[in-house]
């Protein structure tokens, strides 16, 4: 028996993040998924954090993580990532110039550590119209569509062509947890729409938008293939700042462009219903120097800022909660 932490599925990542950064989460054990509810393993007996402590039998972590850098040459494996995407059956790496040379010997250690990867490919920066990954493929199927699947959906993509960022799963499960049946969203940046499906399966209307021709293409795809009826979603090939929205106002708005969407947070403020929320995306400094609030007008206020994931030793990608009043 050991004691663990019980939040609801809706504080679960920033419960596992709190203990994680305090050291009470014991790694030895599995959390316990229970219906609306999470229970986080501890290596102690009480924690600062909002829930309940409950005594239970641990479910004990078996399996040992797989470390493809075990399989490379001890000259190489000291400068290898540790971490890298993976999309669908596609992995997604960064390599620092020094191993380049090497590329053929990592994309063979991790296609031999990792069965479900069948593509190998080298991340070369986000540029370009539409800011979608360069990649190169550096071992395995040369081809750069699969299918995505995460929290009971799936997403199929050429991500040459489009941007899709598998370590979001969470953020969109979080935000699909918040929001009520036949909600009016807008996905401003949609994308290949995984936020869009995500809510559009909680019962919202969509209005999605994205710029990029391609994005459309595998948006309607996937729109299909989780089963979603014609009727609850409209999606548009348009920049954000030119559509006409009329006199549509939304519960609810998604900006997933964190690199990009401070210019266009004015206006999606003044489309935002009383008592609605925007869930904003932003790449900014860890050290809080940057305030959000700055940015808002009277009436408007960030109730929630959550560091989804880092970008670089100075900066994370963060999520802003921000509710109209």
């Amino acid at each position: 028996m050991i004691s663990h932490l019980r939040v609801s599925i809706s504080k679960a990542e920033e419960a596992k993040d709190f203990l994680r950064k305090n050291s009470f989460l014991n790694e030895s054990f599995l959390p316990i998924k229970e219906e609306s509810s999470v229970l986080w393993p501890l290596n102690c007996g009480k924690v600062e954090f909002e829930g309940e402590i409950v005594e239970c039998e641990g479910l004990r972590q078996i399996k040992k993580p797989r470390d493809y850098r075990s399989k490379l040459s001890s000259n190489i494996a000291g400068f290898a990532p540790r971490s890298f995407d993976i999309f669908g059956k596609i992995a997604i790496i960064r390599l620092v110039d020094d191993l380049i040379n090497n590329e053929k010997e990592i994309a063979g250690a991790l296609l031999e550590s990792h069965t479900n990867i069948k593509t190998v490919c080298v991340d070369l920066g986000v540029g370009g119209e539409y800011r979608v990954r360069n990649l190169r493929i550096i071992g395995g199927k040369d081809s750069f569509i699969s299918i995505h699947k995460e929290n009971g959906m799936k997403f199929e993509a050429d991500i040459s062509k489009v941007y899709f960022s598998p370590r979001l799963a969470t953020e969109r499960e979080r935000v699909s947890s918040l929001v009520g049946e036949d909600e009016f969203v807008l996905d401003a940046f949609s994308g290949v729409a995984p936020f869009s499906i995500s809510l559009a399966k909680r019962g919202c209307k969509i209005l999605a938008l994205d710029s990029n021709p391609e994005a459309k293409k595998w948006a309607l795809i996937n729109f299909t293939a989780n089963k979603l009826s014609k009727d609850i979603y409209d999606y548009y090939t348009t920049k954000f700042e030119e559509y006409n929205f009329g006199n549509n106002m939304f519960n609810r708005i998604v900006m997933n462009n964190p690199t990009n969407s401070l210019p266009y947070l004015e206006k999606a403020l003044s489309l935002l219903m009383v008592g609605g929320w925007i869930h904003f995306y932003h790449i900014s400094p860890k050290d809080d120097s940057f305030n959000i609030e700055e940015c808002l007008g009277s009436g408007y206020e960030c109730v929630k800022k959550r560091e989804v994931h880092p970008y670089s030793p100075l900066l994370s990608l963060f999520a802003f909660d921000i509710k109209r009043f």
